[in-house]
């Protein structure tokens, strides 16, 4: 017998049917002599995870890598094309914005369909009616027709009403990437709350300090491939390796166009080569004391030419939190032009005024666009800090202490 909220998803596989035009005889001719392979694409590759009752599951991964085939499998919008999927008791889903919402409806009234849509009885909806309203920050906007709600409304409401079910399990996309800062912490905080009462979360998101806000374990996808599993701040990290591994290799399977530095889309047409913490004497090391001046030092070879890469360092903690972003756009430094087969030494100056601990240093340069990175580690090498007052935290802010009696 399941327990209520457990997910089981057995080597599942989903393909997809590859359509096409037929301009002319010869193309017809041509589409019929392709082979089985070249007709289907398989948009999931023999993928397992199970869940338990209370447990959430961040699912990170490029554009095309299968992630939210896995939510509509799991929604029940789609069915495997072979494995095993067992849910067990009420699910409640958020793909895709506005779905369930009718548009010449109200807010009021697309409250009771969508409600009605994801299972709850209508004495359930109208007992849960002003929490939703609340919740979704629409109440002026209630007896208006949602075709004229922004997208973020559509997705506070849409959102609003899925949390609200009180789902055994949640299923969250990308969605909430359109709503405000504000917004977007109180649907993080509600979902913890959920978790914490018993609900299991599937949480998709481009967005990684909220995956690892929300979710202890994680998946990273990548073509239909389940590439790693284990903890979100693990996954995380690996999720640039291996994009980076990928680059390097031929590829001859045909992906949507990636762009945008979210994507970690590497063209390699820089190579980071070697990564080293210099103390201030030159020699390199990765023991250091707190408040120390170091050098990381990055050398990279450019194999095409190569205009004003943004280059940037990070340090992160091991649970994924960052410490430190450093990047030449946000100091708004010009960088030179690099030419195909010449290598450069880039350099930071860094101040370690962090507490004892152990730290992640990643590099990487993207294109001045940011449509794309040409290399990135998140995870180039580990160093410690050490020494210090027995001061708690991340930073070193290096505090006095005095008392004065004043009479």
């Amino acid at each position: 017998m399941l327990q209520s909220g457990s997910i089981i998803f057995t080597d599942v596989s989903k393909r997809y049917r590859l359509g096409s035009s037929v301009p002319s005889l010869r193309n017809l001719f041509s589409i019929r002599q392709r082979s089985q392979a070249e007709r289907y694409h398989w948009a999931l590759k023999d993928v397992s995870f199970d869940l338990k009752a209370g447990e959430a599951l961040g699912i990170i991964g490029p554009n095309g890598a299968g992630k939210t085939t896995i939510l509509k499998l799991l929604s029940k919008i789609t069915h495997p094309t072979s494995g095993r999927i067992q849910l067990n008791g009420r699910f409640s889903s958020l793909i895709e914005l506005g779905a369930g919402f009718h548009p010449e409806l109200t807010g009021r009234e697309n409250i009771y369909l969508n409600g009605t849509i994801l299972g709850m009885r209508r004495d359930e909806i109208k007992a849960r009616f002003d929490q939703i309203v609340d919740f979704a920050e629409i109440g002026q906007y209630l007896d208006t027709p949602v075709k004229r709600y922004s997208s973020g409304m559509y997705a506070r409401l849409g959102f609003s009403v899925a949390a609200h079910v009180e789902p055994d399990i949640l299923i969250v996309d990308e969605v909430l990437a359109v709503g405000d800062m504000a917004f977007r912490k109180k649907c993080y905080e509600h979902m913890l709350q959920l978790i914490r009462s018993g609900t299991t979360l599937v949480f998709v998101s481009h967005d990684f300090s909220a995956i690892q806000k929300v979710c202890p374990a994680c998946l990273v996808m990548y073509r239909g491939n389940l590439a790693f599993q284990g903890t979100a701040a693990e996954a995380t990290a690996e999720y640039s390796n291996i994009l980076r591994r990928a680059s390097s290799e031929k590829q001859t399977i045909p992906v949507p166009d990636e762009r945008g530095l979210s994507q970690m889309v590497m063209t390699r047409e820089a190579v980071i080569e070697e990564v080293q913490i210099l103390h201030q004497e030159g020699q390199p090391g990765q023991l250091f004391n707190g408040g120390e001046s170091v050098r990381v030092c990055v050398r990279v070879s450019f194999q095409e030419d190569v205009q004003s890469p943004i280059f940037a360092c990070t340090i992160r903690h091991p649970d994924g939190q960052i410490v430190y972003n450093y990047t030449t756009h946000w100091a708004n430094i010009s960088t030179p032009d690099f030419k195909a087969g010449t290598t450069a030494l880039v350099e930071y100056q860094l101040q370690l005024n962090l507490v004892a601990d152990t730290y992640h240093l990643g590099v990487d340069l993207a294109r001045q666009d940011l449509s794309s990175y040409y290399d990135r580690l998140d995870r180039a090498l580990d160093f410690v800090v050490t020494g210090g007052d027995g001061a708690r935290g991340i930073a070193d802010l290096s505090a006095n202490f005095e008392v004065k009696e004043i009479s």
